[in-house]
């Protein structure tokens, strides 16, 4: 019986620290400044808006989760051809969703992911239409304790399908993650 009781200490003990190095955020939920690089207003020499993204994760595992963000840009856009060249506001929304892979060394979580969903572009009251979108990028949070992390950066490539056309867009985002961390 001491024999039994011993054996179930040292399982006991053994296991604290292997369920430490298991530890990992089970929800992140981003929030940040985003600007948009983008020629989705067949801007060629692209239109550089302001604006922000939010992004929820479910890690499933330490280094996998499933990543849903939503970004909102908001700037002007000159019509080239007519006199005089005026002036409207234009904003773009995407919504996407997707895998997001995770390297966490320390301090650092690197990440990875690729989203789809869709973007709705406007310019005034002109026109408004949601095409297909997806994102390919990643970035690079520092944790500041177990459930705050600055995001340092976020790059996407971020092409949109409109009208028959591939707008290719950049994003790139910083700002705050809060995790909830398993215990």
């Amino acid at each position: 019986m001491r024999k039994l009781f011993i054996l179930l200490a040292v399982v006991f003990v053994a296991h604290v620290p292997a369920r430490a190095q298991e530890s990992y955020p089970v929800v992140e939920i981003f929030g940040g400044y985003s600007y948009l690089s983008s020629d989705v207003f067949g801007e060629r020499e692209g239109l550089g808006t302001p604006g922000f993204l939010a992004s929820i994760a479910g890690n499933v595992t330490k280094n996998f989760g499933i990543a849903g963000e939503i970004s909102g840009h908001y700037g002007n856009v000159t019509i080239r051809g007519l006199r005089p060249d005026p002036e409207f506001d234009a904003d773009v929304f995407t919504y996407l969703i997707g895998p997001r892979f995770t390297a966490r060394k320390g301090n650092l979580n690197y990440f990875g992911h690729v989203l789809i969903g869709g973007a709705r572009s406007k310019i005034e009251t002109f026109e408004s239409e949601t095409d297909f979108a997806f994102a390919v990028g990643g970035g690079i949070d520092i944790n500041a304790s177990p459930n705050i992390a600055v995001r340092l950066f976020q790059a996407d490539y971020l092409p949109i399908r409109t009208s028959g056309d591939t707008a290719h867009n950049f994003r790139y985002s910083i700002g705050f993650v809060y995790r909830f961390v398993k215990e």
